[in-house]
């Protein structure tokens, strides 16, 4: 999602509201003829800023939870596709149907089906060393669309016949539809939670109407009226206003 810290962005809005306050406490004197930077319009600015961050608080909790409950849920995938592949070796069936099996096991914990080989010295001397991509494939949609293969796959041979619920088909589906739910619910809250990011940046940093560019501007226009030595510019100079848009 992000590597910047939340409260870097609050940051920047605090610092706004402090600068707001202090060309406030000017009075007549910062009269600027630029409606985006008059007072009025920094008070707007500073309300959509924070309405702004509180929407992205709102949308971090339920993405946060949909995250956490499905990891909770695929827990349970490696261990059972363990137990469904020995379960198919148990029975009469083709060393294929059991290899197929197993190449999907493999790829739903991230596994390689052969060891990887050494450079040869052929490519070392040429300079162009192998490169290897690695097979695993352990993205929550990888896992889940390796694992409903394998649940296919076992439908379809006749031995399989488990005794134990949790291995026979019909408790499988299920199992599949509620990780495919969790994984879901995962993209439409990380989704909401993008756009109140994007919203958000849009407000504190969009070149010109955004809140950093618009407080370097009541900087500059303070300086302009009171002087760049002067007492109300140095209150308002060292407020720092950061390019994150993360």
């Amino acid at each position: 999602m992000t590597k910047t810290s939340e409260t870097g962005h609050a940051k920047n809005v605090a610092n706004f509201e402090e600068l707001t306050n202090l060309v406030l406490s000017h009075g007549m004197m910062y009269n600027p003829s630029r409606s985006a930077i008059k007072v009025q319009g920094l008070q707007m600015l500073l309300s959509e800023a924070k309405n702004s961050l509180q929407n992205v608080t709102n949308a971090l909790p339920p993405y946060k939870m949909a995250a956490a409950e499905r990891e909770t849920a695929f827990q349970i995938v490696p261990s059972l596709t363990t137990r469904l592949v020995n379960s198919l070796k148990a029975t009469d069936t083709t060393s294929r149907m059991d290899e197929t099996a197993q190449s999907l096991a493999r790829k739903i914990k991230g596994e390689r089906a052969k060891t990887i080989q050494p450079t040869t010295a052929e490519a070392t001397a040429t300079g162009a060393e192998n490169k290897h991509i690695s097979t695993a494939q352990t993205s929550f949609d990888s896992v889940l669309d390796n694992f409903d293969k394998l649940i296919k796959h076992l439908q379809n041979i006749p031995q399989f016949t488990p005794n134990e619920i949790e291995l026979q088909p019909q408790s499988l589906n299920t199992l599949c539809e509620t990780l495919r739910g969790k994984n879901n619910q995962v993209k439409i809250t990380a989704i909401a939670l993008d756009n109140a990011r994007i919203a958000r940046n849009k407000v504190l940093y969009q070149p010109i109407s955004g809140l950093t560019d618009i407080a370097a501007d009541v900087k500059t226009y303070v300086k302009s009226v009171f002087g760049a030595t002067s007492p109300q510019f140095r209150q308002i100079s060292g407020l720092v206003f950061s390019q994150l848009k993360k």
